[in-house]
């Protein structure tokens, strides 16, 4: 092995050993806050040091947690129902005792 051959491959070591050192860095950093797996996301799709495929990557998983999904509502049935029976009930009342009725709103 000639000295430029060794000297570049001792450039591609050093390089991978910082590489490597970084990455050891940026895990520990990742596991010593105790974040949760969104907030871990965050943290990397915010972080403008990694690659844009990692960010957008680490958005696309965050996003069905930021926002919600669109379900249908079911119709508030339980309301008209509840407003059927009490109509019910009031016409099922003597006609003097809903007269007493709309006279006490009227007082």
């Amino acid at each position: 092995m000639t000295d430029p051959e060794k000297a570049e491959y001792d450039d591609v070591v050093r390089q991978l050993m910082a590489k490597c050192e970084q990455l050891a860095a940026e895990n520990a950093a990742l596991k010593a806050n105790n974040a949760s797996a969104h907030q871990t996301l965050r943290a990397i799709y915010a972080d403008s040091t990694q690659p844009a495929t990692v960010r957008v990557r680490a958005a696309q998983a965050a996003l069905n947690v930021e926002t919600p999904s669109l379900k249908p509502e079911p119709a508030p049935l339980d309301l008209v129902e509840r407003q059927r029976a009490r109509m019910n009930r009031i016409l099922a009342l003597p006609l003097s005792e809903r007269e007493k009725m709309v006279r006490g709103v009227a007082a």
